[in-house]
């Protein structure tokens, strides 16, 4: 009996010890995650060049344009068939050499923390972990409620806070990691810019 309390008060003692530590790094989380939602919601239209990485060495190079709220597109540059548009409800993904469009919900995609109007991190994701480095800043999220199991990291330089990278890793553990270059924000973009013809196929074969 004296042993188990013995062991239930040095229990006590290392969890009381640790407790000022806990709660400072989740004061520090806290800010670092307001901090974050700010920054993304500050940002109104923005155009990059892109740099995409997969796990076995594959390169994509292209241009992705945000309208925000809501509107997206990612233009890989030739040879690739593929493009990609969020129209405010859907990624709408386009592969013109399969002549194939689908749509996925961007809520259940985890670009909804950079195109959706009042980014609210704690409301749509778990937070895996945040990890500070040497002028670095990392939030990695996974979606909450969910089939979707993918994990997304922002990676920004601090500093001032700017998005620099993200990364998506999948359920089978393979991650594409984009690295932004050249940013412009304030940009005047088109609308018409973030919509797909869903005939464009057809009226491909049509002639027109």
């Amino acid at each position: 009996m004296i042993k188990t309390k013995l062991i239930q008060l040095l229990i006590i003692c290392v969890i009381t010890s640790f407790a000022p530590v806990w709660a400072n790094e989740t004061e520090k989380n806290s800010r670092d995650i307001s901090r974050i939602e700010k920054y993304l919601n500050g940002i109104t239209t923005l155009k990059s060049r892109f740099i995409q990485m997969t796990d076995n060495g594959e390169r994509l190079d292209g241009t992705i344009f945000l309208n925000r709220p809501g509107l997206m597109r990612v233009q890989y540059d030739a040879p690739s068939p593929i493009f990609m548009v969020a129209d405010g409800s859907f990624i709408i993904y386009v592969d013109t050499e399969l002549e194939q469009i689908s749509h996925i919900p961007i809520s259940e995609t985890p670009l909804r923390a950079l195109i959706s109007k009042n980014v609210d991190l704690k409301k749509w994701y778990k937070i895996d972990h945040i990890k500070r480095g040497p002028g670095t800043l990392t939030i990695a999220l996974r979606i909450k409620k969910s089939e979707n199991s993918d994990v997304v990291r922002l990676r920004f330089s601090d500093k001032p806070l700017q998005l620099r990278q993200w990364f998506i890793t999948d359920a089978t553990g393979v991650t594409v990691r984009i690295s932004l270059l050249d940013v412009e924000r304030d940009l005047d973009l088109d609308p018409r810019f973030f919509t797909v013809d869903a005939d464009m196929f057809d009226k491909a074969e049509r002639g027109q």
